[in-house]
């Protein structure tokens, strides 16, 4: 986990050399900082971070806040990520809250709640939580929580995350769900979703991500089962 890509956005220069000076002590070397939405913005799109350190009040030139630059570049990137931030006040916590965070940390933090907090969220990026594949000869790997939902396409399979990326991979509907099952429900011949990512359902369709997926008459009563458990998002 020592080598994993961490990115702080952060727009006070002394709290972001002192959290990048905090993770280089616990072994964390691979570490960037962004002062700004436009340079995390720029860094993306010559690195993939597995974990971003953000804040969320970004100062007041900036158009966006934390929260809408985590949806802004979950758009385009996967990623697991932690707020960190002095606002612990009702309306912020609830819009963090629909962004779905590792964790929230309210400043001033300490040296042993930073490296906690990220030792656990870097622990969720093992072979368990991420479907890992080769993509051109090398090997790519997606958060198994960032998946929407699966589709099959012949002898390969699109896997739709949160980004707009789709991962094409030449590996059977079956074959995937057969190593999921507790995660993937199968709803129709050609389609399986992230049961975590249901926001509602009717007779025929699935809603994922405001979308609308087929649910087959075959697999309803399997569906219905699996998600007697199940809280779905808003």
């Amino acid at each position: 986990m020592k080598n994993k890509e961490i990115l702080i956005v952060e727009d006070e220069l002394i709290i972001a050399e002192n959290l990048r000076f905090i993770l280089n002590k616990y072994g964390y070397n691979c570490v960037d900082v962004a002062g700004d939405v436009e340079e995390a913005k720029q860094l993306f799109t010559i690195k993939t971070y597995d974990l971003v350190l953000m804040d969320i009040n970004l100062g007041g030139n900036s158009a966006l806040d934390g929260i809408d630059l985590i949806k802004h570049l979950l758009q385009k990137y996967d990623f697991i990520y932690i707020y960190i931030t002095a606002n612990a006040d009702e309306k912020t916590i609830e819009k963090a809250k629909t962004t779905q965070p590792s964790s929230y940390i309210v400043k001033p933090f300490i040296t042993t709640t930073i490296y906690a907090n990220v030792a656990m969220a870097l622990n969720s990026i093992n072979d368990k939580a991420c479907f890992t594949y080769t993509n051109k000869g090398m090997q790519d790997h997606i958060l198994l929580s960032k998946i929407k939902y699966v589709e099959a396409d012949g002898n390969y399979i699109n896997i739709y995350p949160f980004s707009e990326k789709i991962h094409f991979v030449r590996k059977s509907l079956a074959e995937f769900l057969e190593l999921y099952t507790t995660i993937f429900i199968r709803i129709h011949k050609s389609v399986i979703i992230n049961k975590h990512t249901i926001q509602g359902y009717n007779s025929q369709y699935v809603r994922v991500n405001n979308k609308n997926l087929p649910l087959g008459r075959t697999y309803k009563e399997n569906f219905l089962e699996q998600i007697k458990d199940v809280t779905f998002l808003d």
